[in-house]
C-alpha cells in the first residue's frame, strides 16, 4: 500500500488541530497547539525543513501526552461531578472538554506515529507537496 505521507500528514494534522481547538473550552493545551502550528507551517515549505525537525513534533506530541496524563490524573475527578455553584453550565463544558481530552489523547497516539513516519519519508513529502502545489 502507497501511502501518500504529505496529503495523509496536512489532513491529520488540521483534524489535530480541530481538536486541540475544542479540547480549548475548558482546558489550556497549548502545547499541542503550538505543534500543530509548526507542523501546518513545515509542510507547507518543506523546503526550508529538515528531516530531523519532524522529530522535534513527535518529542513535543509525547510531552503533551505525559502532561495530559498529569493533568487527568490531578483534574480529572472534578471534572467529572457536578457543582451546585456554577448552575450546571459549566458542568458539561467541563465533561465535554474531558471527553475532548481523552479523543486527543488516542489522536496524540496516531500523530506520534504520523509525524515519525514523516520525518523518515521526507523526500516523499517534499515530492508530494510540489505535486499537490
Amino acid at each position: 500500500m502507497n501511502v501518500k505521507w504529505a496529503r495523509a500528514t496536512f489532513i491529520l494534522t488540521f483534524i489535530f488541530a480541530i481538536v486541540t481547538c475544542l479540547i480549548h473550552f475548558y482546558k489550556a493545551d497549548f502545547i499541542n497547539l503550538t505543534v500543530c502550528t509548526v507542523a501546518i507551517h513545515m509542510l507547507s515549505s518543506p523546503k526550508d525543513v529538515k528531516p530531523t525537525q519532524f522529530r522535534y513534533l513527535v518529542a513535543g506530541t509525547i510531552l503533551s501526552f505525559v502532561y495530559d496524563i498529569l493533568w487527568l490524573l490531578l483534574r480529572g475527578p472534578d471534572m467529572v461531578g457536578d457543582d451546585e455553584e456554577d448552575g450546571g453550565m459549566e458542568a458539561s463544558i467541563r465533561k465535554f472538554s474531558l471527553f475532548m481530552t481523552i479523543i486527543g489523547m488516542v489522536f496524540k497516539v496516531i500523530m506520534t506515529f504520523v509525524y515519525w513516519m514523516a520525518s523518515m519519508r521526507f523526500e516523499d513529502i517534499i515530492d508530494e507537496r510540489s505535486a499537490l502545489l
